[in-house]
This record gives structure tokens, sequence and C-alpha cells, in this order.
């Protein structure tokens, strides 16, 4: 933000970044949580539990991280407020960024379930690719859009790559699933 646009703009975005990060605080132990029963359930070719599992693991997630999200809409300008009245005008920003992270958190479990499945490989590849894809559009919509568009960027990242390595997850469970039948 700060390369395209004023060092007033990177503050907002830092502000906003700064207390949607808050939601990693509780997202951190449920991942550390769940590594050991998917890895166990893969180990013990279950894949019809660790179907299951995932489901429940994702409905509590996307409970959790909605109300989250509702207490980042309603307080958000407040929380703002925090670092000096001015920050308020971040608001939007933190809302670009709410989308990424709450996708990002509801399928927490998508690199445990990787590396588990043995494919350690893939989130990198759709991490960088999104990457590379997210730093191209940051040239053409961060200088015209500003600051909301650094925040929409990034979510566009979280749900680009989380999204790729879920569906590979996924489609990784459901040919194990059917070639052991």
């Amino acid at each position: 933000v700060g390369y395209f646009l004023t060092s007033e703009a990177a503050g907002y975005y830092k502000a906003a970044y700064g207390i949607i990060s808050l939601l990693s605080v509780s997202a951190n132990p449920f991942i550390l949580t769940t590594y050991p029963e998917i890895n166990k359930m893969i180990t013990q070719k279950a894949w019809p539990r660790l179907k299951e599992f995932l489901k429940k693991i994702t409905s509590i997630a996307t409970a959790y991280n909605l109300v989250l999200a509702a207490g980042f809409v309603i307080f958000g300008k407040w929380l703002l407020s925090f670092s000096g009245e001015q920050y308020v005008a971040a608001y939007p920003v933190l809302l670009a960024l709410l989308v990424g992270f709450t996708f990002n958190y509801i399928l927490f479990w998508n690199r445990p379930l990787l590396l588990s499945l043995g494919l350690p490989e893939f989130p990198v590849y759709a991490t960088l690719i999104a990457g590379l894809l997210k730093l191209a559009f940051a040239f053409l919509l961060i200088p015209r859009y500003g600051v909301v568009a650094a925040g929409a960027l990034l979510s566009f990242y979280y749900i680009a790559s989380v999204g790729a390595m879920v569906l590979r997850g996924l489609k990784e469970i459901q040919s194990k699933g059917t070639a052991e039948r």
C-alpha cells in the first residue's frame, strides 16, 4: 500500500489489518488440535469419518467466525477509533479484509489436510500463484481504487489460495475413498 499510495493510506491499512488479525488468535488453537485427528483418520484410511469430521469442524468454524465477523462489522469503527479517531476511515478496508480472513479461518483445515495426504507442495504452488495474481492486480487496481482495493486483493488471495487447497484436498479424499471400495 505504501508503494502505491500515501503513508496515510498505509497507516489505515495497517490499522485495519491489525484488528482483523485478531481472528487468528482464536483460530490457531483450533488448527493445532484438528491436525492430529485429520492425520489419524488419513492413516487409518477412514475416508467417510474424515469427511464427516471436516463437515463438523467447518460447521463449528463457520458459526464461530460468522459471529466474530458480525462483531467486527458492528464494532469495527469503535475498535479502529482506539488508534485515533482518524482511523475510523479505515472501516471499509476492515470490511474488505474481513471477507478473506473469515473465509480463511472457516476452512482453516486446508493445509493440515494436504500435509496429511502427502501433498505438502500443493499449498506452496497455490499460494504462489494466488500471490502472483494478487501482485499483478495490485499494479492495476490499487493506484486506481485505493486502499480498499488492497484489502480486497488480500481477500482475493485468501479465497483463491484456500479455495484451491480445499478443492484439491476434497478431490483427493474422494478419489482415495472411491479407489478403496
